[in-house]
């Protein structure tokens, strides 16, 4: 019996809906916190005559689970969520529709205090079925490590205390095998080396590259790519702190999120819903913040930027801009060509001190592409991410 539960005598792993290898349990690496959320949903019903309840029915329980994991070269726990390897209906495509209808199964083992890592069997296992992504966020701050923000959401969430051979102690149900999931721990885990750069991506692992570099006919699909809008970024998005000693711009922060917005479809007959839909359209929201050198060189007019003609006179202060941001240790967000500004916030450097920052923020709907070099779906291939991350 543990006396509590801290970072090294849990984890969490995945698998697939409806795989029951023996071996489909994949450990998520890199994970810096985990929560689960229960909700039990309570209708009241009265009745003329008594002000007691009549009675207080109990609906489908909600669960949440909220994850958060550095950006190391291991899959993103987004893509070991909507992994589905099947024959019969493998995922293919790597975009938000694409991997809007993927479940999975989550687990998180719990293993004595007393062990320096969660390895062997667990001693007990909360396994939560049926779950889907509910939001999804990407940060890449100047001052901390690379992250991936993950929820999802389902109905269902047992308990089980499991004996040495790793089977559930009163439950029968055939999934309770957790044991040595694929990546468990032997106390000599590491960030991923691979085809891309290993460790913990930090600030000096975001892809830059300028006009020059990028090569021809592939459009920069490795290196990042942001709004022509933002001074020092040039008319085709690309900027690069490495190569440009008299660069203008100097990001300080950029955050990536969308909420998927799960509707529960219900039948007669059953209680639990038969499907969690993805409301489309949904709103993808992404914040550039920088140093500011010279203002945030944002203009507006309420008849836009034209002449005094009419109807051609008035001329949109905006247009479209593409937005892809890549890490050296595999992650991409591409986020379409449609993003467009939808607030600028200039601030800062006042008499108490500190730098005058200027924030951006773009949104554009339904067009959130996330591909890592890592990703276990075998239909989601890495050398075809041409087809999927160009502008």
């Amino acid at each position: 019996m543990a006396n509590r539960i801290y970072f090294a005598n849990q984890q969490v792993a995945f698998r697939a809906d409806g795989d029951a290898a023996a071996d489909a349990w994949v450990a998520g690496h890199g994970v810096q916190s985990a929560a689960v959320t229960t909700t039990f949903n309570l209708e009241q019903a009265f009745e003329l005559g008594q002000l007691s309840i009549y009675e207080n029915i109990e609906g489908v329980p909600d669960i949440e689970v909220t994850l958060s994991k550095v950006l190391d070269g291991y899959p993103l726990l987004y893509c070991l969520a909507t992994k589905n390897n099947s024959v019969a209906s493998p995922v293919t495509s790597p975009t938000l529709a694409g991997r809007s209808n993927e479940k999975c199964l989550v687990a998180l083992g719990i293993w004595p205090d007393t062990d320096d890592q969660a390895s062997g069997s667990p001693s007990s296992q909360m396994e939560m079925s049926g779950m889907f992504v509910s939001s999804l966020g990407y940060n890449f701050p100047v001052e901390d490590n690379f992250s991936e923000d993950i929820t999802l959401v389902g109905n269902n969430k047992a308990w089980a205390n499991l004996d040495a051979a790793g089977q559930a102690i009163g439950c029968t149900n055939p999934s309770w095998v957790l044991k040595q999931a694929t990546g468990s721990f032997d106390g000599n885990d590491v960030p991923q080396a691979g085809t891309a750069s290993g460790n913990i991506n930090r600030r000096e692992n975001l892809a830059f590259a300028d006009s020059v570099s990028v090569l021809v006919g592939d459009d920069g699909i490795d290196y990042c790519r942001f709004p022509s809008e933002i001074p020092g970024v040039d008319g085709s998005g690309w900027m690069n702190p490495r190569k440009n000693s008299n660069n203008a711009v100097h990001l300080s922060n950029v955050t990536i999120s969308t909420d998927l917005g799960r509707e529960e479809l219900f039948e007669l007959g059953t209680r639990q819903p038969y499907a969690r839909i993805v409301t489309f359209p949904i709103e993808v929201t992404c914040d550039i913040e920088m140093i500011s050198l010279s203002g945030d060189y944002i203009n507006a007019f309420a008849d836009g930027c034209g002449s005094d003609d009419a109807c051609s006179g008035i001329v949109d202060n905006l247009s479209n801009q593409i937005i892809r941001v890549a890490s050296c240790e595999g992650t991409r967000v591409y986020l379409g060509t449609k993003n467009k500004l939808a607030s600028v916030n200039y601030g800062g450097g006042d008499a108490g001190g500190g730098n005058v920052t200027a924030s951006y923020s773009y949104t554009n709907f339904n067009d959130c592409t996330v591909m890592h070099y890592a990703d276990p779906s075998t239909g989601i291939v890495w050398s075809d991410r041409k087809d999927y991350l160009m502008g």
